[in-house]
């Protein structure tokens, strides 16, 4: 192991106990992103991307409450308890997010969300949500981190667009996170848990607008967890990491990086090409 390493671990480590003692506060900017007390910065505290470019952290990860293998927590993903980071792209690319254990062993999980122009602000302190009329208290202590925005268990942190099934009279999010994009899961599948959420194995596409990405990618495997968001466009998007193994008793730290690879300019010429003989071909038909 590299002295590098050796002392990003023991910086991680030392700052353990006031990372679980807060990890449960929440107020108004419902979460701490990139560098609170709870959440170790990015290494060289860079959080933008470019084209061939990779940011990468080592973070604590948490107790066994956070994994969704957890029947207390009614086999809820890992949106009990993480760690969030937040990411600028600057351009079109091909983004690769890789969750890999540094020590302990966890079955990564991790899921990504976009907020467009700007910075997601953390979400606001809502609650109390509904979900059948069971009524779930301190979000986001407890929330779906697997549905669209708008599901319930999502509104604290849906933007004034999204109107949650979940929230009272339906009233609208009050956040300013736009869209579930996809998530990885290295555990099992379940469904029927705290907010109704159906939770799948591997990586699984939430989203269905094609408004930040063309598809997703990636891999599964017993120490890391990968997604690859295709063509994902510039702008500010939030990552959320737990695990999926209960049977984990103890804390463990894991690397997160992220990587960029530029769409090449061949598949925009290719695209104006297609579209192109598309139109000719219509053209020539409305002739005939």
């Amino acid at each position: 192991m590299s002295s590098k390493l050796q002392i990003a671990i023991k910086s991680v480590l030392a700052g353990t106990a006031l990372s679980l003692a807060s990890a449960g506060a929440y107020a108004a900017n419902a979460v701490t992103i990139d560098g609170g007390a709870s959440t170790p910065s990015w290494i060289g505290l860079d959080n933008v991307i470019g084209s061939n470019e990779t940011i990468s952290t080592i973070a604590l990860g948490n107790n066994k409450n956070t994994y969704t293998d957890n029947p207390v927590l009614e086999n809820s993903s890992w949106g009990h308890a993480g760690r969030w980071f937040t990411f600028q792209l600057t351009s079109v690319n091909d983004i690769t997010i890789r969750a890999t254990d540094v020590t302990g062993a966890v079955k990564n999980a991790f899921t990504v969300w976009a907020s467009g122009a700007n910075q997601w602000d953390g979400g606001t302190l809502y609650s109390t949500e509904t979900n059948g009329g069971t009524s779930w208290s301190n979000a986001p202590h407890s929330f779906n981190p697997t549905g669209q925005l708008g599901s319930p268990g999502t509104y604290w942190m849906s933007s004034p667009t999204v109107v949650s099934p979940g929230a009272p009279d339906n009233v609208p999010g009050v956040s300013n996170m736009l869209e579930t994009l996809a998530y990885v899961n290295s555990g099992n599948a379940h469904s029927g848990n705290d907010w109704g959420e159906t939770i799948l194995s591997g990586v699984n596409q939430v989203s269905t607008t094609g408004t930040y990405f063309s598809g997703v990618t990636g891999s599964t495997g017993l120490d890391f967890a990968e997604m690859t968001l295709l063509n994902l466009q510039p702008g500010w998007y939030t990552i959320f990491q737990g695990g999926a193994d209960n049977s984990v008793t103890g804390t463990s730290t894991f690397n997160l990086t992220v990587s960029s690879v530029p769409v090449p300019a061949a598949v925009y010429l290719f695209g104006s090409a297609l579209a192109g003989l598309m139109a000719t071909g219509r053209r020539k038909r409305l002739a005939a």
